[in-house]
């Protein structure tokens, strides 16, 4: 059981427990921008009590403030009623998964070999490509009016090993 200092924070849900398969951790957070840094937070705090290295703890915790950030961003735009941002962790025999559901608009996504066009004038656009560098395996489905998973994993590595060159899948269910 892992137990996270000084939660939960007004509005959040914290449920920490255990699985046949390894700890895990689920949040759910109202979806406006300041939620960002609990999940930050929470994750990184999961993760590090999970033993893995520093920089793994890292690579996880930006990664996952890039969904969050993408779902406050693009996922209810135009609508009144924000449902809140559920963020899973669960650690496994090859590492930690985080996954970040939303219900909302959903977006078609590109095919795997596409490179999205950035444009570095602008604030934004960068986030899958951030999650991916970060970490191992990043797999997604997002269908248009029905909302959008992200999973991401961070495989578990000896420290001092290098980090492997990351894996993308994209699920382009329409």
């Amino acid at each position: 059981m892992v137990e996270l200092r000084g939660w939960p924070q007004r509005g959040t849900q914290v449920v920490v427990g255990n699985r046949f398969n390894g700890d895990k951790l689920e949040i759910r957070v109202p979806c406006k921008p300041e939620y960002v840094r609990t999940i930050r937070r929470a994750v990184a705090e999961f993760a590090a009590s999970l033993n893995m290295p520093d920089s793994a703890v890292a690579d996880i915790e930006i990664a996952a403030s890039e969904a969050v950030a993408n779902v406050i961003r693009h996922a209810y735009t135009g609508c009144q009623k924000l449902p809140p941002v559920r963020v899973k962790c669960a650690q496994s025999r090859s590492g930690l998964t985080v996954e970040v559901v939303d219900k909302g608009c959903g977006f078609d996504a590109p095919p795997r070999d596409v490179i999205p066009d950035v444009d570095f004038e602008k604030e934004g656009g960068l986030g899958i490509i951030l999650i991916k560098n970060f970490m191992d395996r990043v797999y997604y489905v997002s269908r248009p009016g029905e909302g959008t998973r992200i999973r991401m994993t961070k495989c578990s590595r000896r420290k001092g090993s290098e980090p492997g060159a990351g894996k993308y899948m994209a699920s382009r269910n329409h």
